[in-house]
């Protein structure tokens, strides 16, 4: 079977080019593209340690979908074991995970050998998001969000310890969200890969006495791993999953885990530290749910609740003694980004600060609504994300991941459908404007405060007027050969009616559809100007033109020539002043 390395599609053996990308094919699994005689292989969703994802169609079943995992053969083999035992292990733990019958358990519904020596499983597809993919949108929860989503993970680990089943890798990127088509819903909570771990880990370590702590992180996640999952000779009990759940719960409302860096600082940290409160990285926790949180991150086994369900009863009842309603009149909350020292801080290509020696920079101005998100430093590659900033917030934590190429191609694995990233940009310069000092990424064609065409660099260097005749002139050649409506040169005046409440609210440009933040004088994409001192008969564009920003689109434009991605409606690009 071939594989598109670009879109992930699959294909046959006799197909050499993507037909939606033009791009060469290459071989990823023997034998063709239906596996077992009976999965036809789409498209691949994800790759990870053990074995990569595949969207595939039961043809047994008509249309169903599932999703197969195929699981890397030099993982089923071992010098130490005799020919067969790992894989007599494997069928034995994959059975196993399929008696698992729960609602909150992706079903595990076939497993098996094809005839090239592909082993694999096949599982419940889950459409929809990773918890991993909810939280870097949104970095913290609310805690009763929070709650609500840990229940149903809780309920679904139980089932699995009421089998006798550990799941042992217990992580964001194993919790799906089954969209229930409510747009305000989180979803269904489904657990998945249980026992997939233990399959696959439990012959390479149990036999081999000289298979240490680095063997045993290869298998699992070492950020969410107990701290007796690294010991080769302690026994390990549903209390190691209890662990992995509080590690979840931390990150859920902390925004980052306990616990980072490379294997052997973790597992130091994790047999001599304990965790850092989670009072220092979010002001609005309340002392009953640390304590909760931090009672299932215990050092040792004993030390924890005996259960996922005792844990979780803990900590509903810390959440139902601290509940009060918040006192926040403002629907503007506090955006706390954790990165390391020196980063800058960008949001929708605005420089907003650097990172000080706490590691962290406090936003207290981010409108509701999604943005674009960019922490870089010069040698690592940008962390470059949407973001979605909740209304119902008073403070949301987001915890930056930047990362060297290196560290990038030796990531241990990869998200299920994880979005594209973009290839590695340098950290843009600073720029500033001429008239009011405003700072700016480079690039930026005008001063969203001033409506400034001209700024210069930090070090006093002059940087040329973005709104230069030529570029104006080719984005209006541009306008004419895409559009038949015409493109009016910026920057140009647009009347408010005085009536309009005042505009101490976010919302978006008429003519570019960019959020702007409260009381905003000047688009900072297009150089709209905006003024509110007009009366209802000089209104030159209809009110409707406001939107909250609770309403306001997703980023979903993209410029072909840069990749910065932008709000529908969205004209030029700000970086590159490209037509979109």
């Amino acid at each position: 079977m071939r594989e598109c390395p670009k879109c992930g599609m699959c294909y046959g053996d006799d197909v050499s080019v993507c037909q939606f990308h033009d791009t060469e094919t290459k071989q990823v699994l023997p034998g063709s593209q239906r596996l077992a005689g009976r999965y036809l292989i789409e498209k691949r969703l994800g790759r990870g340690a053990m074995g990569q994802v595949y969207l595939a169609r039961d043809e047994n079943l008509g249309t169903r979908q599932v999703a197969v995992k195929t699981v890397r053969p030099d993982l089923l083999s071992n010098e130490d074991l005799q020919e067969g035992e790992a894989i007599a292990r494997f069928e034995r733990e994959a059975r196993s995970a399929a008696s698992i019958r729960h609602p909150n358990v992706v079903d595990v519904t076939d497993f098996g050998q094809s005839a090239e020596g592909v082993f694999f499983l096949v599982m419940e597809y889950v459409k929809g998001e990773t918890l991993h993919d909810l939280l870097r949108r949104e970095g913290t929860l609310a805690v009763q969000r929070a709650l609500d989503l840990l229940k149903q993970m809780a309920a679904g680990v139980e089932a699995a310890h009421e089998a006798g089943i550990l799941h042992r890798d217990l992580k964001p990127a194993n919790i799906f969200l089954l969209k229930t088509g409510r747009k305000m819903d989180d979803g269904f909570i489904k657990v998945g890969d249980f026992g997939l771990a233990k399959m696959v880990g439990d012959a390479a370590t149990e036999i081999s006495a000289k298979q240490g702590p680095a063997s045993r992180g290869i298998i699992g996640t070492p950020e969410f791993m107990a701290p007796e999952q690294m010991h080769s000779e302690r026994p390990i009990d549903v209390r190691a999953d209890v662990y992995a759940l509080g590690t979840i719960a931390y990150m859920m409302l902390g925004g980052r885990v306990p616990f980072t860096g490379d294997l052997m600082q973790i597992i130091s940290s994790k047999m001599t530290q304990q965790p850092p409160p989670l009072s220092k990285l979010r002001s609005d926790i309340a002392p009953e749910i640390e304590r909760a949180i931090m009672h299932a991150l215990a050092t040792a086994p004993e030390n924890r609740p005996a259960t996922a369900s005792d844990w979780i009863d803990e900590l509903s009842a810390a959440v139902e003694k601290s509940a009060k309603i918040p006192e926040n009149s403002s629907n503007i909350g506090r955006l706390v980004v954790l990165a390391p020292v020196g980063a800058e801080v960008y949001v929708d290509d605005e420089r907003r600060g650097s990172i000080g020696s706490s590691g962290k920079v406090i936003l207290s101005s981010v409108p509701p609504g999604r943005h674009i998100l960019r922490v870089s430093q010069r040698g690592l590659r940008d962390d470059e994300r949407v973001i979605e900033i909740r209304e119902d917030a008073a403070e949301q934590v987001i915890q930056a991941a930047l990362k060297s190429e290196l560290e990038r191609q030796n990531a241990g694995s990869q998200q299920s459908g994880g979005a594209s990233s973009r290839p590695g940009e340098s950290v843009p310069d600073v720029v500033v404007c001429t008239n009011c000092n405003s700072r700016y990424a480079a690039g930026v064609k005008f001063c969203g405060r001033c409506g400034n065409g001209k700024f210069q660099t930090l070090d006093g260097g002059s940087v040329p007027s973005q709104a230069s005749p030529t570029t104006t002139s080719l984005n209006q050649q541009n306008q004419q050969n895409q559009s038949n409506q015409p493109q009016p040169t910026a920057p140009h005046r647009f009347t408010v009616n005085a009536s309009q409440p005042p505009l101490n609210v976010s919302f978006n440009c008429p003519r570019c559809n960019r959020l702007l933040p409260p009381n905003s004088k000047f688009c900072g994409g297009c150089g709209l100007q905006i003024t509110s001192n007009l009366q209802p008969n000089q209104l030159t564009q209809p009110q409707s033109n406001f939107v909250q920003s609770s309403n306001r689109p997703p980023a979903q434009v993209q410029c072909h020539n840069c990749g910065a991605i932008y709000a529908p409606g969205t004209k030029f690009c700000g970086k590159c002043g490209s037509h979109i």
